[in-house]
């Protein structure tokens, strides 16, 4: 990402969620970084442009922490999905893709995002049936053409959703479980080879792009795969990403497989270091929230998602208490399907909410926003990100102070969480350089990105009418095998039951 000159930003009310502050400041960029932060008036740069933010106030750019480019074209597919419907349509929901419709999908989320204060984000990149050099090449040209930081990783299984989940192939009528036995992720060294390829060709990457690896959910890879996939890691310094714990179904599974919950298994198997990240979460306990702890992982927490999905609610105040690192997520299109992280601050703050307790167990203000810019910008792996200081990154999000988001301006970190909305973001920086200027995206022409995503859409609808006809027959049998197993009981609850009747 290349750098940009020297700029003075002058008396912009900047926000710094590290510190918890909010005050009147002026910040020296040069070589993509903030060299100097200062009181209002007090840096001397004689000949260096300045932009005046006295109405501006000044946010480190927002890091999405858990996303997926390829959903970006199937924003507001889903009505009633939950977390297994959303998968078994997964096949077709990433599928047909050629690399120029993989470009086009990522552009399209990039932009949308950095049109909502997001700066960098972190891609688990889903190619049907396994990853390609190709198409890893499209989303990167797309993130990097933005103007967006992003790590990539290639999402895998060597397991489908009917081969993972004990019981649920046997569920489905005998028309249904032949078709499904005919369609399979083919064999895992294939993928594994895919991944290594990828991984060969990274020195190709655009700045600000950067590779990991996400085995995309424990049960859905063998024993074996899992472990190749570590190895790939271990051998290439990459970082872990997996979906854990998403769904009740998900943690009963791993129970009936295993005897244990997902995250005991992968630490019998080594799996948990520093650089994994656990996305989701939910259906974590304690003694799960401890090995995690202990083994230096960080949680991405995905409140829209989970909520969109049904899957319950995260609880993100013990993960806190134990020094987890948190980060914060829009999941993909497909399942929150705005992409933003401002929403998906509301929805943190609001979720922790809904435990008993007292009032000290919630989120405030200065910790939802922190969890949306430093702590996803360490989950990210950059480099003085997702924060306000002499060397961090020169990603800055710009919010009008003349909006009505912020009259009266009474408390900046409780209305960015409460009552901000993209509507009231002006501009936004990447590595000192403006990619959004007066609420329109500069840094790449997407003039005629509408046509092109209708067109696209018409493709896809074309090419896939099929496999998606067999998701709609086969959906009604998954859900109603999740739910019929939905009072087997796991020890733990993070749904909001109704109270039972009382009978006379």
């Amino acid at each position: 990402m290349t750098a940009s000159a020297r700029l003075l930003i002058r008396g912009g009310l900047v926000v710094d969620p590290e510190a918890g502050t909010a005050e009147r400041l002026d910040l020296l960029i040069d070589g993509g970084r903030i060299q100097t932060v200062s009181a209002p008036g007090t840096i001397i740069a004689p000949g260096i442009p300045e932009f005046d933010a006295a109405d501006r106030l000044v946010l480190p750019g927002l890091v999405n922490a858990h996303t997926h480019g390829h959903a970006n074209l199937m924003k507001g597919v889903a009505d009633r999905w939950t977390l297994e419907a959303s998968l078994t349509n997964g096949p077709w929901l990433g599928g047909a893709r050629d690399p120029e419709t993989i470009y086009l999908s990522t552009l399209l989320g990039a932009v949308d995002m950095l049109s909502k204060g997001c700066t960098a984000c972190y891609d688990l990149v889903y190619e049907f049936p396994r990853p390609t050099v190709e198409g890893f090449a499209a989303v990167a040209r797309a993130y990097a053409d933005a103007g967006i930081r992003a790590v990539l990783a290639p999402m895998v299984a060597d397991k489908n959703l009917f081969q993972a989940i004990p019981g649920l192939l046997d569920a489905l009528p005998v028309d249904l479980r032949e078709r499904v036995e005919r369609f399979g992720l083919g064999g895992g060294d294939e993928t594994i080879a895919a991944i290594e390829a990828i991984i060969a060709a990274r020195d190709s990457l655009p700045d600000g792009i950067s590779l990991a690896i996400a085995p995309t959910i424990p049960h859905h890879c063998s024993e074996r795969f899992l472990m190749q996939c570590v190895g790939l890691a271990e051998r290439h310094g990459l970082p872990i990403h997996m979906h854990i714990a998403e769904s009740r179904l998900q943690a009963l599974t791993a129970r009936r497989l295993w005897g244990k919950s997902p995250v005991a298994y992968l630490a019998d198997h080594g799996v948990l270091r520093p650089g994994f990240t656990a996305a989701h979460s939910v259906w974590l306990d304690d003694d799960d929230l401890d090995l995690l702890a202990d083994k230096g992982c960080s949680v991405a927490h995905i409140p829209a998602s989970n909520f969109r999905l049904g899957s319950g609610i995260a609880s993100v105040r013990p993960m806190l208490d134990r020094g987890i690192t948190v980060g914060l997520a829009t999941d993909g299109a497909n399942s929150s399907d705005a992409l933003s992280m401002l929403q998906a601050m509301r929805l943190a703050s609001f979720g922790a909410r809904a435990y008993a307790g007292p009032r000290t167990d919630w989120l405030s203000a200065v910790e939802t926003v922190r969890l949306a810019t430093v702590g996803s910008a360490d989950i990210v792996g950059l480099d003085q990100g997702g924060r306000i200081r002499a060397g961090a990154l020169a990603d800055l999000a710009f919010f009008d102070l003349d909006h009505l988001d912020f009259i009266p301006l009474t408390d900046a970190f409780n209305q960015l969480v409460s009552a901000a909305d993209s509507a009231s973001i002006t501009d936004v920086m990447v590595g000192g350089r403006f990619v959004v200027t007066d609420g329109k995206v500069v840094s790449v022409d997407i003039s005629d990105l509408p046509a092109r995503v209708r067109a696209a859409v018409e493709r896809l609808g074309a090419a896939l009418g099929d496999a998606r006809a067999l998701a709609a027959r086969l959906e009604p049998h998954v859900v109603a095998f999740a739910e019929g197993l939905s009072d087997e009981p796991i020890g733990m609850e993070r749904f909001v039951r109704r109270e039972a009747r009382g009978t006379s």
